[in-house]
């Protein structure tokens, strides 16, 4: 599979929405990935930045937190499944990163050893020489990889776009963090994928920041770079007043710096520019019926076991799967009635309604699929 396929969410997540149905109601669905978005413990701010485009930025912190151990006794469960283990873990977060919590670099240890597939995104504003160490181990399997969101050129668009003080300097730290583990994997002969996401706003757009940027990623020794526009967050419904561009500036920007972009087509990294939304705009809030707790659910920052990434938060508490602090994973996951799936799916819809909880893009595409071929069902 093309790099160009799999950022844009042609990765098969399932063979066929018939064989998934039929494993959902015998209870012998495994999910494909799970994301674990661990919360730093000290401290009233869960994420390093409040970045306006963010899509937990409406996430309240309650303090709720899984206890160290608990969580490495999830990630021992994940790898001892009734019907198979999970295969691949997602190191993220919805309105944290997870570089930011105390203990990551044992759950990420702990999953390099189970031979899990690992994916890491983070801002990586800091990692530890003990991270840097294990992401060039011998164990790493192959397909794991490590995205850093870096949405700027230089301090200046760097902090516009992520919201800081104009004195904070914060991007060369970032650039240098990228330099370390890419230098250690390729001394050690390790193939660990990294790439770099570029959210393109109406503060980071200019030819001149995406080329620095782009140069400063291809110097740091990243794989891939990819250059996208963000949605509307969570609770925000128009672009007036943010620096997300709407569709008219997608337009203008697209057709500004696709020319700087293509001047790298013929590099040895890849730099990709995709507007997601040209060919299909999205412009419903969800995309029902949703299937994503089946196929790659999340651990929210609070303990609980959710749908997805986009509703791992404690304002969707109601309609998580469990509370991971006291129950098993596997039990939490197989907690629905299979007898009458589908009227148990359309109660989950009313709850996501009523929750106001959104679709990112993949979640989108990867339900439009089984809209497609169910709709006699739905």
């Amino acid at each position: 599979m093309s790099l160009l396929d799999q950022i844009t969410y042609k990765t098969k997540y399932f063979k066929s929405s018939e064989e998934l149905i039929e494993k959902i109601i015998n209870k012998t669905v495994v999910p494909y990935q799970l994301e674990v978005q661990p919360g730093r413990i000290k401290g009233k701010k869960i994420c390093w930045m409040p970045c306006s485009y963010c899509y937990g930025g409406s996430s309240e912190n309650d303090g709720q937190r899984l206890d160290p151990e608990r969580y490495l006794d999830i990630i021992d469960q994940t790898n001892n499944g009734p019907n198979g283990n999970i295969t691949k873990i997602i190191y993220a977060g919805y309105a944290t990163d997870p570089l930011n919590y105390e203990h990551i670099d044992d759950l990420i240890e702990k999953s390099i050893n189970f031979g899990q597939v690992i994916g890491i995104h983070s801002k990586l504003i800091k990692i530890s020489d003990n991270l840097v160490n294990l992401l060039s181990s011998n164990k790493i399997v192959d397909t794991s990889y490590l995205t850093v969101s870096v949405d700027g050129g230089d301090d200046k668009s760097y902090n516009m776009a992520h919201s800081l003080t104009p004195n904070v300097k914060v991007y060369n730290r970032v650039i240098e963090n990228i330099k370390k583990i890419t230098s250690n994997s390729k001394n050690n002969s390790i193939k660990l994928d990294v790439s770099s996401n570029y959210l393109v706003t109406n503060v980071n757009c200019s030819k001149d920041e995406v080329s620095k940027g782009i140069d400063n990623l291809i110097e740091a020794g990243v794989d891939s770079i990819r250059f996208s526009f963000p949605q509307l967050p969570r609770g925000i419904d128009k672009h007036e007043g943010t620096i997300i561009p709407n569709r008219e500036q997608v337009k203008k920007i697209y057709a500004d710096i696709k020319p700087v972009i293509d001047q790298y087509k013929d590099g040895k990294t890849k730099v990709i520019l995709i507007d997601y939304d040209a060919d299909k705009q999205i412009n419903e809030v969800r995309t029902l019926p949703c299937f994503s707790r089946f196929i790659y659910p999340a651990i929210s920052y609070d303990g609980y076991l959710s749908n997805c990434s986009q509703s791992a938060a404690t304002h969707f508490k109601d309609m998580s799967l469990g509370n991971l602090q006291n129950t098993n994973f596997w039990d939490a996951f197989y907690d629905y009635d299979e007898k009458d799936i589908f009227n148990f799916m359309k109660k989950e819809f009313e709850k996501m309604i009523k929750n106001d909880c959104r679709c990112d893009r993949k979640e989108h595409t990867v339900n439009q699929i089984f809209k497609e071929q169910l709709s006699s069902i739905f």
